[in-house]
């Protein structure tokens, strides 16, 4: 699969059919204007340009080791590897867990539920909204779908989506509880305006063939929602004026997991996660088996061409409203990609391990938090 730089956002049906020739998430092909146009949309709706924090020696040794913990985060993680389609038990226990885990790090949790036609008939979904202040005026958000592909083999045996989007969404959990102690004390006063928010999407994935109508039920909805409602921590503005960039997570879990940067307006956000790799590499902070896994080979890759577009995903509607995107999903697609190999069995822990330890320290980075109080070390 590639990315076309010369068509159109009208064009995405034929290209699907003529050129992609691929089901579900297909390579959405965005024109340069479009993309220059989102690159500026962030002075429109007043964002400001921030600063980004880099952590001393110090601080990662206590972001990246003495945080890690895996069995904590695969604790998170293994309730997320059942047969999760909306409307479903499996969804239910999967909501529940999700809501639990925010609801004990006193995080506010709100769920956005909605009913909407399928091709199998109305169905129920509910996105899941966890804020770690709601009364701050501006949102990192990260994101994922917490939904399963409608799949079976032919024994019957339901798809399970271990990398769609199961392990994004525990990296996610692990996340927020990973950082609690560091939220509970709070961001120096450049990042004063700035909290967390953790978004994950029901239905992102289509019934049958992928379509406008089949597909991104509940992104779809949150960001049509979102762009009427305003914000009370953020006055005249709307809840999507309020998220200061939407960072989506996708299919990650496997060992051939690799990052490309889609997007001018948050390419030097890209930049900051390569950059954190490579400083925890250099300190030796990074699971070893994981850096073997990938042969060495970084995580984070910067392409010298640029890529005005992306792959359709859950940050469209966003994306539309003019909202800036990070999109962390692994591209080209792991062999495994809505396969029913997508499975526990074909998971790397390590490699995953090394993504959180990422992740972990470019939210506390980009929110200012005190990487180095003692008191957040564990013992």
């Amino acid at each position: 699969m590639s990315i076309s730089q010369n068509c159109s956002w009208y064009q995405r049906s034929t290209i699907i059919q003529d050129y992609c020739s691929i089901r579900m998430k297909h390579i959405l092909c965005i024109c340069f204007l479009i993309a220059v146009v989102i690159t500026f949309s962030g002075a429109a709706t007043g964002r400001k340009k921030r600063s980004f924090k880099y952590s001393s020696t110090k601080g990662l040794r206590i972001l990246a080791s003495n945080l890690a913990n895996q069995n904590e985060y695969l604790r998170l993680l293994k309730p997320m590897l059942i047969a999760r389609q909306p409307d479903t038990e499996g969804s239910r226990q999967v909501i529940q867990h999700i809501t639990n885990h925010y609801n004990k790090l006193g995080w506010t949790v709100e769920t956005d539920n909605f009913v909407e036609e399928t091709p199998y008939g109305m169905k129920n979904f509910t996105n899941i909204i966890a804020t770690y202040d709601p009364a701050v005026q501006n949102k990192l958000v990260l994101a994922c779908h917490f939904d399963s592909k409608y799949m079976h083999d032919k024994n019957g045996k339901p798809f399970i989506g271990a990398i769609d989007s199961a392990v994004p969404c525990a990296i996610m959990m692990d996340i927020a509880a990973k950082l609690d102690c560091l939220l509970k004390k709070g961001s120096t006063d450049k990042a004063n305006d700035l909290t967390l928010q953790m978004i994950f999407f029901d239905g992102e994935e289509a019934y049958k063939e992928w379509t406008q109508t089949d597909s991104l039920y509940g992104s779809r909805h949150l960001a049509k929602a979102w762009q009427t409602q305003l914000d009370p921590s953020n006055s005249g503005k709307n809840k999507l004026d309020s998220i200061d960039v939407f960072v989506l997570l996708d299919l990650i879990g496997t060992a051939d997991v690799m990052f490309m940067s889609f997007f001018p307006s948050t390419h030097h956000l890209f930049e900051k996660l390569a950059k954190i790799e490579s400083d925890l590499k250099q300190h030796d902070l990074l699971n070893q088996q994981g850096v073997n896994a990938k042969k060495g080979h970084p995580l984070f890759v910067y392409s010298q061409q640029a890529h005005h577009g992306g792959i359709e995903d859950d940050h469209i509607p966003f994306l539309n409203r003019g909202v800036p995107i990070l999109h962390l999903i692994s591209y080209p697609f792991p062999s495994v990609w809505h396969q029913m190999a997508d499975d526990e069995s074909h998971l790397n822990h390590d490699v995953s391990d090394n993504i959180n330890r990422i992740l972990r320290t470019f939210v506390s980075n980009y929110l200012y938090l005190k990487d180095t109080d003692s008191a957040c070390r564990k013992k």
